[in-house]
């Protein structure tokens, strides 16, 4: 979906709404990376309702609420890492540790879906 255009640059819908939410996207808790996605009307999971400002679990995805809606964050799995690094699954998505002490997070080059 193309949300805007100027010149020879284009702008998808996702990047736009992760434009949009920069401090959700720079937590470092394992959603440092991630998809945006939007749900229009009001906002409701597992027939409860959350107000504007409030967030919930949809699965994996973390949601945060708004006055027409809630904005999605979907992890995503790293793609490369440094060698002296490896992928972990974890319960929700993945990590990456250092090999030689897995307890310390390691920052990946790249992410996708």
């Amino acid at each position: 979906m193309l949300l805007w255009t100027r010149g020879a640059r284009r702008c998808s819908l996702p990047l736009a709404l992760a434009l949009g939410l920069p401090l959700v996207l720079l937590l470092s808790d394992g959603y440092s990376e991630a998809s945006v996605y939007h749900i229009k009307g009001l906002c409701f999971h597992k027939d409860k309702h959350y107000r504007a400002g409030e967030s919930f679990w949809r699965g994996c995805d973390k949601c945060f609420c708004h006055a027409s809606g809630s904005y999605c964050l979907t992890p995503m799995k790293p793609t490369s890492w440094p060698r002296k690094c490896r992928r972990v699954r974890t319960e929700c998505g993945y990590t990456v540790v250092y090999k030689e002490d897995p307890r310390a997070k390691c920052r990946a080059y790249s992410w996708i879906l």
